[in-house]
């Protein structure tokens, strides 16, 4: 548990399922905001289904509050990363235990079957009311004269994707060569990336930047960010991390800036001593042999070696 990552993510506005969510998520991570709970534990904790919580974790993730790595196939890690939160891209679909989702003489809209494995899921426990049938029922005009549809059919489900531009952005603000952006966001919206792909595509490019060959005479041989996404570029094998990568810091660090995890001091803020550095530098190496899965390197997750030389700079 981590009170000061929670205590950054209490004054954050968003809609309550996406913010259950996320103190969910910062109650159980630690002080760099690491954590992998099971979306079991999450419904559990927070009393929502399965669908409200999956749909929270990805306005969460578009957001930039909450950053996902599900390559490991067996779990998820989570990281919460209350800087980095943005106001109008968080969670902008309708509210999962919203009272109604259809008119008042429809049925309530009923959670999804998975709930908390101790009692029922509390956005499920509503009843029909009994209407009163004596009560002036305002005519409503027939449908054929422009009117509404019939009051026993559900209204068509709204955009869930209408945040503003999708996550283009993001992506685009960390891209080397910015030019033709109408071009580059037709080419996004035509892809219509989801969350996942999303922080994928910007691990590849900040990957990428690195290497000699978008580096070589100030990016000339860059490709446009259109064709980079019509090719798929993102799947691109960059070869930045050395074999034995995790019997040493610049390797763990290589294997972590190509995981998305790029290792920094920032979070530490501007005074620290040697023993906070040392903690900061221990859990970041967790997190990235975590990440990396099973392997060679999982042993040292468990024993207490380091690498001789810690890197990192502020």
């Amino acid at each position: 548990m981590s009170t000061r990552i929670m205590g950054l993510c209490w004054p954050l506005q968003m809609r309550p399922p996406a913010k259950a969510v996320l103190m969910s998520l910062a109650d159980m991570a630690n002080d760099e905001g690491f954590c992998w709970p099971s979306l079991e534990r999450i419904c559990e904790r927070t009393c929502f289904g399965r669908t409200a919580v999956i749909d929270a974790i990805s306005s969460l993730e578009v957001s930039g509050v909450v950053r996902a790595d599900r390559t490991n196939g067996r779990k998820t890690t989570y990281w919460v990363e209350p800087a980095k939160f943005t106001a109008n891209a968080v969670d902008n679909s309708p509210d999962p235990s919203a009272t109604r989702t259809g008119t008042p003489d429809g049925p309530v809209r009923h959670a999804d079957s998975t709930g908390t494995p101790r009692g029922l899921n509390r956005s499920a426990t509503r009843t029909l009311t009994v209407k009163n049938r004596q009560e002036t029922k305002t005519p409503q005009p027939p449908a054929d004269a422009g009117g509404e549809r019939d009051a026993m059919q559900l209204p068509a489900k709204p955009d869930a994707g209408a945040n503003a531009d999708g996550g283009f952005d993001a992506a685009y603000r960390r891209y080397p060569k910015k030019k033709a952006e109408p071009r580059a966001r037709r080419a996004w919206n035509k892809l219509a990336p989801n969350p996942a792909l999303q922080l994928r595509i910007i691990a590849a490019i900040e990957a990428q930047a690195r290497t000699e060959d978008w580096q070589r005479e100030g990016g000339r041989y860059v490709p446009m960010f259109s064709s980079w996404l019509h090719g798929e570029r993102w799947r691109d094998v960059v070869d930045s991390v050395p074999p034995n990568w995790w019997h040493s810091s610049e390797g763990i660090q290589a294997m972590g800036a190509s995981l998305g995890m790029p290792f920094s001091l920032a979070a530490l803020g501007n005074a620290f001593t040697d023993d906070q550095r040392q903690a900061h530098w221990r859990a970041y190496r967790v997190s990235v042999l975590l990440a990396a899965g099973d392997g060679p390197w999982s042993e040292g997750v468990i024993g207490n070696t380091a690498p001789k030389r810690q890197g990192g700079s502020r």
